[in-house]
């Protein structure tokens, strides 16, 4: 009787030990699947850290861009003189395209009416042209701007006049790239939400194809 006792209690011992086991064996595997969890969860943290600085805050698309710049600079005209001869000029048209062949540029077309006075007589032209330029950012302005111009076509009708005014090729284009270079191409609104928020920020410029994205620029 004594032994049978002593056997029960021994069963009872026994599976409260395999039950404690077992209990143990799945904290463990709980334990072990959240520590992974965990340090996939720090892992994306420290890589979302390390690349702050790619998340868009605001972005442009050349649509937006197009428009604003219709507003802006379509209709500019100035009365200026270029290699000594008066010259009053107006753009008519204006075209961007954000990375074109996937290069950080913005490329611009205009077509611009110009006339120049020689004594009494007076010259009409029409100036084609397209350029490139790096845009960036001014922290200081909060303004889209462009820099290092170069020019992939210009293109000079005066009639009969060309002879005499196809010298003013280069000069004219010269002077659109410094017009264009005092224009901001895109300048945040503080009257706006979306921009006030973005005032107090330094921000990067990121150039993608069709489209420009404003970024937290930390060191």
């Amino acid at each position: 009787m004594t032994e049978l006792v002593l056997q029960k209690q021994w069963l009872k011992i026994s599976a409260k030990n395999d039950r404690r086991s077992s209990v143990r064996a799945q904290y463990q595997a709980l334990s072990s699947r959240w520590h992974l969890v965990l340090v996939v969860l720090l892992c994306l943290l420290s890589a979302a850290c390390q690349h702050s600085n790619r998340l868009a805050l605001f972005s442009l698309s050349e649509a937006e861009l197009n428009q604003q710049l219709t507003r802006t600079l379509t209709n500019l005209s100035r009365d200026v003189r270029v290699a000594g001869i008066p010259l009053q000029f107006k753009v008519n048209t204006l075209q961007a395209v954000i990375a074109p062949d996937g290069q950080p540029l913005i490329q611009l077309s205009l077509q611009t009416d110009a006339q120049a006075q020689l004594a009494m007589l007076k010259m009409p032209m029409q100036l084609a042209l397209t350029l490139r330029a790096e845009p960036y950012f001014d922290q200081t302005r909060q303004a889209v701007y462009l820099r290092q111009f170069q020019v992939v076509k210009s293109e000079l009708a005066a009639g009969r006049w060309q002879g005499k005014l196809k010298p003013l090729n280069r000069e004219i284009a010269q002077l659109l790239q410094r017009l264009l270079a005092e224009q901001p191409v895109y300048r945040l609104d503080p009257q706006k939400l979306s921009h006030r928020a973005l005032l107090n920020i330094p921000l990067a410029l990121q150039v993608t194809p069709g489209k420009l994205v404003l970024s937290p620029a930390y060191q």
